[in-house]
């Protein structure tokens, strides 16, 4: 299915609008043009929408999530390790708070204002991914196979997939506790004290 490639579309088919950061021709007049382009290819570069109002509020969305500074995407700390010394030069750290409230690096980038804008273009789909029918029904019909009993763990065997559902005896043991724990907050300390309520799990 994946050598089927894909199709090139005689007519482009409009699909919606992209918000990306281009870089300028002005970049030539930096010294550290090769620093300045290295950083562009690790950012995150096009947010697509159906309108310009869905592709704007992708990159809100991706401002609150990563604090996007100065109109410019954020780097991780995975990303800025893969940089070279004077693309990192460019970068300045901060900490943030993620969604589960903890405290997060990542990295501003300091690019001057000439080397790059930001703008809407059109999208448009160019290329139509080819259907072999035959192969679609074959492929429907292996995956029904695997629901069957005996298939699945065969298939798991062969292929070596790591079960997570399966915890060492360690894990298990903590999980009990944190259990147990959970349910003791339910009641008062004083009731725990005098009552003596037991909080092991048979």
């Amino acid at each position: 299915m994946r050598r089927l490639d894909y199709i090139e579309l005689k007519k482009p088919i409009r699909h919606g609008w992209f918000k990306e950061i281009i870089i300028t021709h002005k970049v030539e007049r930096y010294k550290n043009k090769a620093a300045i382009l290295e950083v562009y290819d690790k950012i995150e570069q096009i947010f697509w929408g159906r309108t310009k109002e869905e592709a704007q509020k992708k990159w809100l969305h991706q401002t609150s999530k990563h604090l996007i500074y100065k109109d410019f995407p954020t780097l991780s700390k995975r990303q800025f390790n893969k940089l070279s010394f004077k693309a990192q030069c460019m970068c300045t750290p901060f900490y943030y708070k993620n969604e589960c409230k903890k405290l997060k690096l990542r990295f501003y980038i300091r690019i001057p204002k000439g080397a790059y804008r930001i703008k809407y273009t059109r999208a448009y789909i160019t290329h139509s991914k080819r259907i072999d029918p035959l192969l679609e029904s074959e492929s429907a019909l292996l995956a029904q196979k695997l629901l069957k009993s005996g298939y699945y763990q065969a298939n798991e065997k062969l292929h070596n997939w790591k079960d997570d559902w399966h915890f060492s005896e360690g894990k298990k043991e903590k999980l009990k506790t944190k259990r147990a724990l959970k349910s003791l907050k339910k009641h008062a300390i004083e009731e725990i004290l005098n009552e003596n309520i037991s909080w092991e799990i048979n």
